[in-house]
């Protein structure tokens, strides 16, 4: 999994693949120390079922103590990254996975409503848990290494 240097390899990537080839983009955080780690990830699900290819980036910031602010600024990591490919996604499927329960029981459905209005306001089509594999298990999975 190559971690993300800059946007042109993904893109040279992904126009490589076929039209069937679906991208994920998501993004998950983890609390540690005095610091919030997002790690933001590019999945490449080649020809929509033959593996994948994931692209990752991390970046790391002051604590943030709100779990809005932090569920939110994932999304927005998220929805960033889709639009810096969006113009090298043509008509293939594209997803920004959002590590948000839709159930009320869990703490991140308070930002669901916002959330989904916020993707689909930049043009793109929101996907939530237990379908949002890219933020719930892929970026999930990365994070668990800090």
């Amino acid at each position: 999994m190559p971690q993300i240097e800059n946007f042109d390899e993904v893109r040279e990537f992904i126009k490589s693949t076929s039209e069937k080839t679906a991208i994920y983009v998501g993004c998950d955080s983890r609390q540690v120390n005095d610091s919030t780690i997002f790690v933001i990830v590019i999945v490449v699900h080649i020809d929509s079922c033959r593996g994948a290819k994931v692209f990752w980036k991390t970046e790391r910031v002051k604590r943030i103590r709100s779990l809005r602010q932090r569920l939110m600024e994932e999304v927005s990591r998220a929805v960033y990254t889709a639009l810096e490919l969006i113009d090298v996604v043509g008509n293939r499927p594209f997803e920004v996975h959002l590590d948000i329960n839709p159930n009320p029981q869990h703490n991140s459905s308070v930002i669901l409503k916002e959330a989904i209005g916020f993707v689909l306001a930049q043009g793109l089509k929101p996907v939530v848990k237990p379908k949002a594999i890219a933020a719930s298990s892929v970026a999930d999975y990365i994070t668990g290494k800090y």
